[in-house]
């Protein structure tokens, strides 16, 4: 398998969707977490926890597998368990505030594991083959469980590979046709652009042609004052210049409960970068690099916000709504970034690409990569839309995060795929939590 190979599969249209484009889709997808995990090379690192506050990647590789079973179930499409054991342990994830939360597992064997996926394959395809199609189809259709696990295992090829790119350079090997993004390229300066605000509006239509999450759907619109944004990522280059006037040693940067997470662990310097002697260089996901300045830095919430206060004159984070208002030039087809090929989404590159590269990924107001390349952090806690309501395949997916715990990114990384790659989708985390995740500066106008 190579990039190319998938960048171009977009999700299904749910109002033209066939068998056998279900099929491929699925396959492609499967076959893509498959490609993603063949890079872990070493004896016993699928074990390893490389981030404290996740499972080991033992987890990741069952837990996709078991989705597909459990919501199944759920659907009214299978009737028992699959494993006894397998389907309950694999079903939940974590989402803890320190790493003493998370309890200790006895993990199965790498082979059981295997065996388990084998079997959830087959599983799935025949229910591809026997599954009511009626177009278009909805959240009320059992059809609707099987989008749900495609479009399940397209965010955890996202979060697994951020996982994996916290191994030693050592445990993993670049899958064959991985290819990573130039290091040069793109616009050299990040100019603001000021936009007159007004009426802005997000939330999912109920009839999109593109499966949604729950917390997708509705409507709210709000007026937003006059702002502007910078026209590009804060990029490596722009950070490094924060982090060579001791940014992470100025506590007057930081909120409070970003200085404390600063000093729990030490940190130093973004994630992905490695500190040494001289100047910092980079971990893409399997290699370490040159520091790659051009390409956007990847930061938590924490970062971004003692970043913004360095740079000073009112730079702040963006809002969801003023995110909206600035990305409704984009270049979009069928109004949905999931189908456009202009941004650096659905793994076009392995890497990000220097801001403003992507040709055709700048808007007519001069805003370069508002959908791709890395997640932009934003102002909001995560909320509810006015007209939310859980569904019932999947009751705690994100309800149980919407509160000031778990701050909002929008726009997409180069690893977001399918329905993750569309403009609708609204991604939360916690502020200490490392993402394919950067931000954008924006201010009052």
């Amino acid at each position: 398998m190579t990039i190319t190979e998938f960048r171009h599969h977009k999700p299904p249209r749910l109002d033209a969707l066939s068998r056998e484009e279900l099929a491929t889709y699925f396959t492609e997808t499967w076959e893509l977490y498959e490609w993603l995990f063949s890079s872990i090379r070493a004896d016993g690192a699928i074990y390893e926890k490389t981030d404290p506050l996740r499972q080991p990647l033992i987890f990741y590789l069952g837990h996709t597998a078991a989705f597909y079973v459990n919501k199944l179930r759920l659907a009214g499409l299978r009737d028992g368990a699959l494993h006894e054991r397998f389907d309950p342990l694999f079903a939940v994830g974590v989402d803890p505030a320190s790493a003493g939360e998370l309890e200790a597992q006895s993990w199965p064997t790498e082979a059981e594991v295997r065996t388990y996926r084998a079997q959830v394959r087959e599983i799935v395809l025949e229910q591809i083959e026997t599954v009511a199609l009626d177009l278009p189809v909805t959240e009320s259709d059992p059809a609707w469980a099987l989008l749900m696990g495609l479009e399940h295992d397209r965010i955890h090829f996202e979060t697994s590979s951020v996982l994996i790119r916290q191994y030693r350079v050592d445990a993993v090997e670049r899958p064959d046709g991985w290819s990573y993004a130039p290091i040069d390229g793109g616009v050299r300066t990040s100019d603001p652009i000021a936009f007159e605000g007004g009426r802005a509006a997000i939330g999912k239509p109920t009839d999109d042609i593109v499966f949604g999450w729950d917390h997708e759907y509705g409507h709210l619109a709000r007026d937003v004052a006059p702002f502007a944004v910078a026209s590009t990522h804060v990029t490596n280059g722009a950070f490094l210049e924060f982090w060579g006037d001791d940014g992470y040693g100025r506590e007057e940067l930081w909120t409070a409960e970003g200085w404390a997470w600063r000093s729990s662990i030490e940190a130093r310097a973004p994630r992905f970068w490695v500190v040494g002697d001289d100047r910092p260089s980079y971990r893409a996901m399997f290699d370490g690099l040159e520091l790659p300045e051009s390409w956007p830095v990847e930061v938590n919430r924490h970062e971004a916000e003692a970043f913004c206060r360095w740079k000073g004159e009112g730079w702040r984070l963006p809002s969801e709504h003023e995110f909206a208002a600035l990305s409704a030039d984009a270049s979009l087809i069928d109004g949905n970034s999931a189908f456009a090929d202009a941004y650096n989404l659905n793994i076009t590159y392995g890497s990000p690409t220097p801001v403003g590269f992507m040709t055709g990924a700048t808007t007519p107001s001069g805003v370069h990569d508002v959908f791709g390349n890395v997640w932009q952090w934003l102002s909001d806690e995560f909320y509810p839309l006015p007209e939310f309501k859980t569904h019932y395949l999947y009751e705690d997916f994100s309800a149980p995060f919407m509160d000031s715990e778990h701050g909002m990114l929008a726009g997409g990384a180069w690893a977001s795929s399918g329905a993750s790659a569309s403009r609708f989708y609204r991604l939360w985390f916690r502020p200490n939590f490392f993402q394919h995740a950067g931000f954008r500066l924006a201010r009052d106008a």
